[in-house]
């Protein structure tokens, strides 16, 4: 009966070994399902010894826990490989658990499937066991041959299209493979008495630690742990002292002369002894095979650390990075790219100053693809085996080719790659191991964090000294950038220009802030792209932008001015949605040593310099001179309009609303009535003089478009079909097509164009809402919507005024400004403004 007892006494012994080892390790799926796999193996292994040395409870009941070992080991397998592919979870493996626990409660209570064997003794006095096997137990082989065709299926559905994930299975499979062929071979009468499944199952059970090895699921100083030396020095103790014992007994009685307690005791110190020095021996041993590395990765770990904690400068921290990776794993080129603005990962730090800077990786590369979605680092030998790396140009293959990459390591901001660190082979060109892979994850970490922090820093510094809507420089960086460039440049020259926006608020006014906003950033970008990368450029105000100028002169800044100076004044020339009014800008010019001897009399006289631009009619270019204004005027290539174009338009603009009349007599004085109201609400509303002027005039403008609709669309009695409504609409368009070829009448297209825009934004031809509708379009919407409804028409009576006010104020804040209808409504109430009437 003991002749085979060695092999399932090492099984239980390696399956304990590991499920120990286990039990300490940091917990994941995996490693839970690797655990519980053990367990099953033990229960299966200690079972069937337990039964054969009689061991208590009875043999009954170690039979029974044996077979459901060996019943759920299928099971067991399902869940370590599901969770190996990281496949997504599902019932299945339930499932079969409770069918193998009721079908084992089921044999337990009845025997029907395999009833518990006979022990006899044969001849030579040996003990065996002999099982009784019916059809029943067909059930049982049914449902392991299920569990592993499901298995199977589960491997091929997930594992046949990725070669990298198979490659990592291979060591389960042949494990698989080596468990299922020593089952068979004890069919063998050459295998006969000799327990090769067990011995399978040991071999399995490795094969599958391998697998989880390379994994990276755990470091090989798991399994010398303080508990595994002491266990492993405790079954030495007991191989060495089985054998001498007898003899240490007889040198003891002989030498010493010690009774049969005595000896029993000192054999037991002797024991005790041992076993400690074997303890220091094996731990010893084992610290300087495993941990020593591990000590001296720890170390450097901690200092790196400390170092990246202390620095918000990324290039510090990236040469911390290179030296630590060199130190610590000795490999012979480190790369480092971070990613830019535009998605893309450059390179801008390496081993050495003078390799080459010119790798990118393109945001979508498959490198950058496949780490997105993977933990940890990527070894290329492991990377050349997917369809990623397969689906890669040739180009994109030679590229990493030739840099010699082995290993990728992503810097992550959470699911964002912020970096891609790129590792050469080693220094002896040895593969990179576990420990390699583990440090670097761990350097990983603390890299990405402090990469992080010097991003956030660095963006929040740059959005200190930047202006939000422009992405210039602002105010209070203006100063310090030219207390710097005067301090380098005093000696040498330095100019200033600085660009005042002519009659912005006019601009706001007429087409609302978003457009003035717009306006701006195109104002920044022809200033930016124009002084080059050599001057500073600032936003100095809410429409004034200053350019510093180190080693220019006065003439150059004059020339630099004037060109940004006319491409300002043509930048809405070509607006394609509706003519916007030209901009232009009063520019003063100041320099030193020639003007200013200091930098607050640089911006003291180029501020004056504008002042006497505006003072003088605006739009040109001046510079300051001690003693003497030098004024170089532009010529304009278009004149602004005078104080009053309407008058000079006046008859253009009754030309075209007589030609209604003919059409459409309400029309005529509709356009007037619309016009009168809103100027009062201008008024009222505290627009100057000129403003007032152009909603006046938009107001007479603003249905000049159904000159263009049909009569019968015009003059219909009844409601309009939404044919004819969608025709009735169009007169907007026509409106800006017409008003369009009116020189120096553009100005009146915001207001035109908006008329029929509703606050809600469910207006029309644009649907813009709120505020982005201009002031003055709001305007006539009030008074267009107060006329139409007190007015008589063909299809409707007129209006009670009381009650046309109330619907004004009850479509505040959906169709009209809330801000002008009470204005609009006391104006009215009020008897400021006289009710017209056809």
């Amino acid at each position: 009966m003991y002749s085979y007892a060695s092999v399932p006494i090492i099984a239980l012994f390696c399956y304990s070994f590991l499920l120990v080892s286990f039990l300490a390790a940091r917990k994941n799926k995996i490693i839970n399902s690797f655990i519980g796999l053990l367990v099953i193996m033990i229960m299966w292994t200690g079972g069937s010894f337990f039964m054969r040395m009689g061991l208590w409870p009875y043999e009954k009941f170690w039979f029974h826990v044996s077979l459901i070992g060996m019943m759920m080991m299928p099971v067991g397998f399902l869940g370590f490989i599901r969770e190996f592919m990281e496949v997504k979870s599902n019932h299945r493996k339930g499932f079969w658990s409770v069918l193998v626990l009721i079908i084992m409660g089921v044999n337990i209570k009845t025997g029907v499937f395999v009833a518990a064997p006979e022990m006899k003794e044969i001849a030579t006095g040996q003990v065996t066991y002999i099982y009784d096997i019916h059809w029943p137990v067909i059930v049982l082989f049914l449902t392991e041959a299920f569990i592993l065709l499901d298995c199977a299926w589960m491997i091929y559905k997930n594992g046949h299209r990725n070669a990298v994930v198979m490659k990592k299975l291979n060591p389960i499979l042949l494990g698989i493979f080596i468990l299922f062929l020593g089952h068979v071979l004890l069919v063998f009468p050459f295998f006969k008495g000799f327990p090769i499944d067990l011995m399978s199952g040991i071999i399995n059970a490795f094969l599958m630690f391998y697998a989880l090895y390379k994994k990276r699921l755990f470091k090989l100083t798991l399994l010398i742990s303080r508990g595994n030396c002491y266990a492993l020095a405790i079954v030495l103790a007991v191989v060495i002292f089985y054998n001498l014992v007898r003899p240490l007994e007889e040198l003891l009685s002989g030498l010493f002369h010690l009774g049969d307690s005595q000896r029993v005791m000192a054999i037991a110190v002797l024991v005790m002894l041992v076993t400690m020095g074997m303890y220091a021996i094996l731990k010893k041993f084992f610290d300087e095979l495993f941990v020593k590395d591990e000590l001296v990765q720890t170390e450097n770990l901690r200092d790196f650390s400390s170092k990246v904690s202390k620095s918000l400068n990324i290039q510090e921290i990236l040469t911390e990075l290179i030296e630590i990776i060199q130190k610590t794993i000795s490999v012979e080129k480190v790369y480092i790219c971070i990613e830019d603005d535009k998605g893309e990962y450059k390179m801008v730090q390496s081993t050495s100053p003078l390799n080459r800077r010119d790798f990118v990786l393109a945001k979508d590369h498959p490198v950058v693809e496949y780490l997105k979605k993977s933990d940890g680092c990527l070894l290329m030998r492991e990377f050349k085996r997917t369809v990623a790396y397969k689906s890669m140009w040739e180009e994109e293959k030679h590229q990493l080719a030739v840099w010699k990459i082995e290993c990728f390591v992503a810097l992550k901001d959470e699911e964002d790659i912020i970096g891609i660190v790129m590792l050469s082979n080693k220094l002896k060109h040895e593969r990179y191991t576990y420990n390699d892979i583990s440090f670097l994850t761990s350097v990983d970490s603390v890299s990405s964090i402090a990469v992080k922090n010097s991003r956030l820093y660095e963006k929040a510094y740059e959005e200190a000294r930047k202006d939000e809507l422009t992405g210039l420089l602002n105010r209070k960086c203006f100063y310090e950038v030219l207390d710097e460039a005067y301090e380098r440049f005093k000696d040498s020259s330095l100019a200033l220009i600085i660009l005042n926006i002519d009659d912005f608020k006019l601009y706001n006014q007429l087409y609302g802030d978003q457009e003035g906003d717009i306006a701006l950033q195109r104002v920044a970008a022809i200033i930016q792209a124009s002084a080059g990368e050599k001057s500073y450029v600032a936003r100095y105000s809410g429409k004034e932008f200053a350019i510093i100028l180190p080693q220019y002169d006065l003439h150059m800044a004059k020339k630099l001015a004037e060109n940004i100076a006319a491409q300002i004044r043509d930048m809405n020339r070509h607006s394609k949605e509706y003519a916007l009014k030209a901009l232009t800008v009063s520019c003063g010019i100041c320099g030193i040593p020639f003007s200013a001897s200091n930098p607050h009399e640089l911006v003291n006289n180029a501020d004056m310099a504008v002042y006497h631009v505006k003072r003088s009619g605006k739009n040109a270019v001046m510079i300051y001179s001690v003693g003497q204004d030098q004024k170089f005027a532009m010529q304009a290539p278009e004149q602004s309009y005078k104080k009053s174009v309407y008058s000079e338009y006046a008859s253009t603009i009754y030309a075209l609303t007589a030609a209604i009349d003919t059409k459409d007599h309400y029309t005529f004085s509709h356009s007037k009535n619309v016009a009168y109201y809103a100027s009062e609400l201008a008024k009222a509303y505290g627009m100057n003089q000129e403003c007032v002027n152009i909603v006046h005039e938009a107001g007479l403008l603003h249905d000049i478009g159904k000159i263009g609709i049909p009569e019968d669309i015009l003059n219909k009695p009844g409601k309009l079909t939404d044919e004819e409504y969608e025709i009735m609409k169009g007169h907007v368009e026509h409106s800006i097509g017409i008003i369009r070829h009116l020189p120096s009448l553009d100005y009146v297209i915001p207001a035109v164009i908006g008329h029929h825009e509703r606050y809600d934004g469910r207006g029309y031809p644009r649907r813009i809402a709120g505020e982005d509708i201009p002031i003055m379009a709001r305007m006539l919407c009030v008074a267009d919507s107060f006329d139409a409804m007190i007015s008589k028409r063909s299809y409707k009576p007129s209006m009670e005024v009381d009650k046309a006010l109330g619907i004004l104020e009850e479509e505040a804040g959906r169709q009209f400004d809330p801000k002008l209808v009470p204005i609009f409504t006391e104006l009215v109430k009020s008897q400021t403004v006289e009710i017209q009437l056809d």
